[in-house]
């Protein structure tokens, strides 16, 4: 069986022994005083012990999950969030201020990673945009949408509720690979920003 299967079904047992200590701690206020005490020790034992073993799983997960093409692991978290990609081409830019990793897709849209969530997106966008900083020639540019009220941008969320289990660690792995430093979040946010056609 492949070494990533078994580790993620060891991941799964150490869930379900998290939920045995949830159910655990609920027996805790059925039993007398005496019971009461006996099993809270326990379950924080076990509680304890689960977690310790979860973080010992993910450590392993980490080191073996190996992501060689970057643009194909966006790609993926694209169609995972929108139900479907229209193919990253290229990485346009990598931006500092707003955090983010700036794809261009084959019908010229762009498609922008960040771990910025939108409300705080558009009001740096919009204040950058104000002061004059975003001009012409800025990487920038293609984000200036981001800052209107009524934009037609799409934003999507990315975590390990809908891009897999190990999603913080790929993600992280893929952020120093393109912009060279920790991610230090567990979640990304998918921008989908119309082409200059679209935007009427």
């Amino acid at each position: 069986m492949d070494p990533m299967v078994i580790l993620v079904l060891e991941i799964v047992l150490s869930f379900i022994v998290m939920a045995a200590v949830i159910m655990l701690g609920a027996l805790t206020w059925i039993g007398n005083e005496r019971q009461h005490k006996a099993l809270e020790e326990l379950r924080m034992d076990v509680r304890q012990w689960a977690l310790g073993d979860l973080e010992i799983k993910r450590e392993k997960a980490a080191r073996e999950i190996n992501i060689t093409d970057p643009i194909s692991w966006l790609d993926d978290m694209v169609r995972r969030a929108m139900g479907t990609s229209p193919h990253i081409r290229d990485i346009a830019s990598v931006l500092q201020k707003p955090d983010a990793i700036v794809t261009i897709t084959e019908n010229g849209r762009y498609l922008v990673f960040s771990p910025v969530r939108p409300d705080h997106m558009r009001k740096i966008i919009h204040k950058l945009d104000r002061s004059r900083k975003i001009r012409d020639t800025s990487p920038l540019r293609p984000m200036r949408q981001l800052g209107k009220r009524r934009s037609k941008v799409g934003a999507y969320e990315l975590s390990a509720l809908n891009a897999g289990m190990f999603f913080d660690v790929e993600a992280d792995k893929v952020w120093k690979m393109v912009v060279k430093r920790s991610l230090d979040t567990n979640r990304l946010w998918i921008y989908d920003i119309p082409g200059p056609w679209e935007t009427g």
